[in-house]
């Protein structure tokens, strides 16, 4: 089975941007998939003022992954039902412009070959193997251990990619979404998708 990072591009002018308060209102639950720091009531906000004002169906600001109407119902075609979701209502009260999203976060599941993985340790004496933070800098996926999941997260790494299976990057990509992209998870360096720093994006 192939496997694709999907991402989006984060340096985009023309595009709106995610407010900081909005960003640190999800930042704690989306970090690592902690749904249990997040609820699925209605969250609106104003967009940063920073950015700019055309809505694309794919925005991911760190750890942050939204997904339009457009981008949801295809998953909903495709019968993924793992995602944690959050309606989001992103405006411009200045121009009366409201647009409909969702926070679409998947889990995080242990599904790494992790001899076949190029890892960075901080190395720390005091910590166990599991408490350490990895990042994993070659990525490659045990197809047996992903199951029926579509879309999901790697688990014990700082990693933020977001993995999709190639049925539904064909689907997106039959669809033109804008600014969704695939990165083959096989490919040279293929770790190295900018998602918008989610270390530093605060």
């Amino acid at each position: 089975m192939k496997f694709y990072i999907m991402y989006a591009e984060t340096c985009v002018e023309e595009y709106i941007k995610l407010s900081d308060s909005l960003k640190e209102r999800l930042f704690s639950g989306c970090l690592n998939s902690e749904f249990q720091y997040l609820d699925h009531l209605l969250l609106e906000s104003e967009v940063s003022e920073d950015g700019g004002m055309e809505f694309p169906d794919f925005l991911i600001s760190g750890c942050i992954p939204l997904v339009s109407e457009r981008c949801k119902r295809i998953f909903d075609s495709l019968h993924i039902d793992n995602l944690f979701y959050k309606p989001i209502n992103l405006t411009f009260k200045e121009f009366g412009i409201k647009e409909s999203y969702w926070l679409a976060l998947p889990p995080r599941i242990n599904c790494l070959n992790w001899d076949k993985c190029d890892v960075a340790v901080e190395n720390n004496e005091f910590l166990s193997a599991e408490e350490q933070m990895q990042e994993v800098m070659h990525i490659s996926i045990n197809s047996a251990t992903v199951g029926n999941y579509k879309i999901f997260k790697l688990a014990h790494v700082v990693n933020q990619e977001i993995i999709v299976t190639e049925e539904v990057k064909h689907a997106v990509e039959h669809e033109n979404l804008k600014n969704v992209y695939f990165k083959d998870v096989e490919g040279e360096n293929a770790s190295g998708i900018d998602n918008g720093n989610f270390k530093t994006d605060f």
